[in-house]
């Protein structure tokens, strides 16, 4: 698949047909729910990458600002799209609206064995804050249990 000829980031508002592709997005990217849709807070803020020539989320990055700091729970993409900067774009919007609010921070979870992830979120700026043992379940990642809690400063 070709990558989107235009990419839109926004926030997903009310939009039932984006939330479902965000839905389907997360089922396929992660071996449990990242996110928790359909009990949405206040202080959850989702935001979606689409591909204009088509309409169509083609990734999201949802999170919930709690102290000033606005918490990372899924950041998921097309599987067909990956590595083609939705992910990076999601990122760099996430910054800019926490910057624009006034928060101070940036943090996410991310598995020690995701080297893609790692990858992205160290060359935007992130910085390994400390290594979570037991993070996950065993029967998710190979049995990986550990993750990185990653901070980036708005």
């Amino acid at each position: 698949m070709p990558p989107p000829s235009v990419l839109t980031v926004e926030p997903i508002g009310r939009d039932a047909v984006a939330l479902a592709q965000c839905m389907a997005i997360d089922a396929d990217a992660f071996p449990y729910a990242s996110v928790h849709f359909g009990q949405r807070a206040a202080s959850v803020r989702v935001t979606v990458a689409r591909d204009e020539r088509e309409g169509r989320v083609v990734g999201f990055l949802a999170g919930g600002a709690r102290r000033g700091v606005l918490h990372v729970h899924g950041l998921a993409v097309d599987r067909a799209l990956r590595r083609r900067g939705v992910g990076r774009a999601l990122v760099r919007d996430a910054a800019a609206r926490a910057r624009a609010e006034g928060l101070r921070a940036l943090v996410l979870q991310v598995g020690v064995g995701n080297a893609a992830a790692l990858a992205l979120y160290e060359s935007e700026g992130f910085y390994i804050a400390r290594r979570i043992r037991g993070y996950y379940p065993a029967s998710v990642y190979g049995g990986e249990r550990d993750a990185y809690q990653m901070v980036f400063g708005v």
